[in-house]
């Protein structure tokens, strides 16, 4: 995404920022019928940027009470189509023929979804203080989230973790993902960001296989002994890459930051 514009302050270049992504979302929702599924998941992937980069507005937490539900609402309606897609792919590699139990995912209300976009926008104008917010208070904030994802990583490591704890761990990496992409143009964070990257694509594949089972449990009956299997892999090495990603506190990322 960038990083911070140097001719502008560091809340005018957040505000930009997430005023981007919301363009880029009503866009997309005006073509969403040349590719619903690419449409789908662009949409969501904007709207959980725009929610990780409102967490860096410091003392914002009443004008993300406002700006939040509707981010979150607008991405849950595209929700159904594309897990259809990934159970429709998992179950035909876990369990081939029992596709024919999925029911196909309605059509999104891309209208609502337009005036939430709309809505989100005229929040992101209202907050009144863009202009005063200090680079070191953002930076203190992905401390925080840095922190956050290296708890999930403590948590999901403990023996018989439950995968709910591996899927909240996965918000909290991707959200630290999405920031410091935003961040890199000022921080030195290539490095960092690859491998946050890479422990968020192991985890969304976890994900993946969890959304599986649980339809195959339910439809087919019988778990193949490969999925958990897999999922035990990925498990694993998630909380490998976590390992190595981790190994500094927060307090070492936040110097990093500058």
């Amino acid at each position: 995404m960038g990083g911070l514009p140097r001719k502008q302050s560091a809340g005018s270049a957040l505000r930009s920022a997430l005023a981007k992504l919301l363009r880029e979302t009503a866009r997309a929702l005006e073509s969403f019928d040349r590719d619903p599924a690419a449409r789908a998941h662009f949409i969501r992937t904007r709207m959980k940027r725009a929610q990780s980069l409102s967490r860096l507005v410091p003392k914002g937490a009443s004008w993300r009470e406002m700006f939040l539900p509707p981010c979150r609402e607008l991405k849950d309606l595209f929700a159904e189509m594309r897990d259809a897609n990934i159970v429709l792919a998992l179950a035909e590699k876990y369990a081939p023929g029992e596709a024919r139990h999925l029911r196909s995912a309605a059509k999104p209300n891309t209208r609502r979804a337009a005036h939430l976009a709309e809505f989100s926008a005229g929040v992101l104008a209202d907050y009144p203080s863009w202009k005063t917010i200090e680079w070191e208070k953002i930076a203190d904030r992905a401390a925080g989230t840095y922190r956050a994802a290296r708890d999930g990583w403590k948590e999901a490591r403990r023996s018989g973790a439950p995968d709910g704890a591996f899927h909240g761990w996965r918000r909290r990496v991707k959200r630290l993902l999405y920031q410091c992409e935003y961040l890199g143009g000022r921080a030195r964070l290539a490095r960092l960001s690859r491998r946050i990257d890479l422990l968020g694509e192991t985890l969304g594949d976890l994900q993946d296989v969890c959304m599986a089972e649980d339809w195959i449990k339910k439809h087919v009956g019988k778990v193949p002994n490969d999925l958990p299997r897999s999922k035990k892999v990925l498990r694993r090495r998630a909380i490998e890459h976590g390992g190595n990603l981790f190994a500094i506190k927060a307090g070492e990322f936040r110097k990093m930051l500058g």
